[in-house]
């Protein structure tokens, strides 16, 4: 399945990538996706001075991330090196009694008995 690419899904990277823009991470973070973009677009994009620069700038990859599901899935990978995922991953294995999957198990009480 192609991955789906939102403008807002793009700004939080872009906007994760301008808050540590000054950093040695900023800039492989902004180098990386330049290369994915001149990779499918051959030209990359000015780097976004400002919140709209960068908002405008998502939507234009968005909106390409639909014409071309290689440049999402290449899109999708910078996406998650930038912002991380938040997905959930359990392995159980050998032989266990009782076992419970989840996340963010906030003010809830698990009684094994």
């Amino acid at each position: 399945m192609d991955p789906i690419l939102t403008p807002t899904m793009i700004t939080s990277a872009l906007t994760k990538l301008f808050e540590g823009a000054a950093s040695e991470a900023g800039k492989k973070a902004w180098d990386a996706l330049n290369a994915v973009i001149l990779r499918h677009r051959g030209k990359a994009p000015e780097r976004p001075a400002s919140a709209e620069e960068a908002g405008a700038l998502a939507d234009d990859l968005a909106a390409a991330a639909r014409e071309d599901p290689a440049f999402a899935r290449d899109l999708d990978v910078w996406r998650h090196s930038v912002v991380g995922s938040d997905n959930v991953m359990n392995s159980v294995s050998g032989t266990a009694e009782r076992v419970i999957q989840g996340r963010d198990f906030n003010g809830t009480t698990i009684n094994f008995n």
